[in-house]
């Protein structure tokens, strides 16, 4: 009854060892995932950073009027690819120091089962000396030497079983602590980690904040105002027309018309009449058809010059 209380005993133990490596290998295997899936994460922060601190510095180096600008984003890059740099230490550190820690534990944990499983096979030797015993005094109760030789076989049986179980509380006793150990090193290095990147990306972020409030927005809006002010002043230049346009033939025009007019309505000599009155007539026929023509050149002149002043685009064009 004793030795059956004591195997139901050692399955027992056995079974919750069992049990226990098989949870503590599941959940590391999980952790592990995880750390992983975090340094993957972190390594495509730190690329990502990288490209930022790219961009910044081309807008930087692409800009030539806002000097306190790009001066600005100079120094935002450099404290980006500084940034980048610690992130990369951290990636590094993530990877060996969390998540090949517990990578090793399948391996742990795998030694672990083999040790259970030999409880078992001894278990089960134990098992069949007894049944062998049991079998030898139901044949032959007389054959002492048989009976005793199945003893002692029994009790060589029964005391490896003890001796293994012994061994494997040993050895699930160094698991346990080991584990412990692990899982508390490895967090604290994890917490150590972060702790040294945040505090360096702070002092970085504190000092690219310093940078980006120097720069002089009214410095940087007079300088563009400075070179837009310029460009429209030539622009200017480009389409101003002449102060004065020549009109000296439209002066000459002009005075033989008030000529004309003059000799008009200026009182004629008294002639004699005859020959003398016959030229006289002619001659004032004369003057009135040039009187026409030289009126008719006025208006021509007077037309073109009010489309010369309408449009400034003719103007020029006459001018030239």
């Amino acid at each position: 009854m004793l030795n059956r209380m004591k195997n139901i005993n050692s399955e027992q133990e056995a079974k919750f060892i069992q049990d226990r490596i098989a949870s503590v290998e599941r959940n590391v295997a999980c952790l592990s995932q995880g750390f992983g899936a975090y340094s993957r994460k972190a390594a495509r922060l730190r690329d990502k950073n990288d490209e930022l601190a790219n961009a910044v510095l081309a807008y930087s180096e692409s800009e030539d009027i806002n000097k306190s600008l790009s001066q600005g984003l100079s120094k935002f890059s450099d404290i980006l690819s500084a940034a980048g740099g610690y992130g990369d230490k951290r990636v590094q550190n993530i990877e060996t120091k969390i998540v090949a820690e517990l990578a090793q534990y399948e391996g742990i944990c795998k030694n672990a089962k083999d040790e259970v499983k030999q409880i078992f096979v001894v278990r089960d030797k134990e098992v069949a000396r007894k049944k062998a015993l049991d079998k030898v005094r139901d044949k032959n109760p007389r054959n002492r030497q048989q009976i005793v030789q199945a003893e002692t076989e029994l009790v060589q049986a029964t005391s490896e079983v003890i001796k293994t179980m012994h061994g494997l509380e040993e050895e699930i006793t160094t698991f346990e602590r080991q584990k412990l150990h692990d899982v508390k090193a490895i967090l604290l290095d994890f917490v150590s980690t972060e702790l040294g990147y945040h505090a360096k990306v702070l002092e970085l972020l504190t000092e690219a904040y310093n940078e980006i409030y120097r720069i002089d927005e009214q410095s940087d809006l007079e300088d563009f105002l400075k070179i837009t002010g310029e460009m429209e002043s030539e622009f200017k230049k480009s389409l101003r027309l002449p102060d004065t346009i020549p009109h000296s033939g439209k002066k000459s025009h002009r005075n033989r018309s008030l000529g004309s007019l003059s000799s008009i309505f200026s009182t004629p000599r008294k002639k004699s009449a005859g020959i003398n009155g016959q030229q006289s007539l002619a001659s004032k026929r004369h003057l009135s058809r040039s009187e026409n023509e030289v009126n008719r050149e006025d208006s021509e002149s007077d037309s073109v010059e009010s489309e010369e002043d309408e449009d400034p685009f003719i103007a020029k064009q006459y001018t030239k």
